[in-house]
């Protein structure tokens, strides 16, 4: 829930933003979790600069310099069998990274995913009932980069918890 928190902090102050440290890598271990050696925080200062650049000198305004954040999640049909979650920005969708989501805080049955655009499509094995959707619960998460969804951007998405799941329109 902490992820959480922190993800949606700009919602409360309209001058923040915030980025990912999901797909940082220490050269040490060749994953990235809390805490970094120096070439891990090196990659935090490379992918902050040009977000201050941007904020600071109005540098570059047209590119997305931000890690993608999700807005809003929703069942596709009534039979409750995909997901679609709406990002802030255009999405990848490898299908490594349906082993860090999680409905209702439990394993989510992905059979696959689709990315267009700013939205990535779940499709499940069976319908379910389940109200949240989350990605990156810490107590399974290995660090590994190659499992994460990124923006087209290649900027490693924020983690989210316990996300309401809209009804289908």
């Amino acid at each position: 829930m902490l992820l959480e928190s922190q993800r949606t902090l700009p919602n409360l102050f309209s001058s923040m933003r915030i980025m990912s440290t999901l797909g940082i890598i220490s050269k040490s271990s060749g994953r990235g979790l809390c805490h970094f050696d120096e070439a891990g925080y090196a990659q935090i200062a490379e992918l902050m600069q040009p977000v201050v650049e941007q904020d600071n000198y109005g540098l570059d305004r047209t590119r997305i310099l931000t890690a993608p954040n999700l807005r809003r999640a929703w069942f596709t049909s009534a039979k409750n069998d995909a997901v679609a979650l709406e990002f802030d920005q255009p999405m990848i969708w490898k299908d490594e990274c349906k082993a860090w989501l999680e409905l209702d805080r439990t394993a989510a049955p992905i059979t696959s995913g689709t990315a267009s655009g700013n939205t990535i499509t779940v499709h499940l094995s069976t319908p379910v009932s389940a109200k949240s959707i989350g990605y990156i619960n810490g107590a399974h998460w290995d660090g590994m980069p190659d499992k994460l969804l990124y923006g087209t951007n290649g900027i490693a998405a924020l983690a989210f918890s316990a996300v309401n799941i809209e009804s289908a329109k």
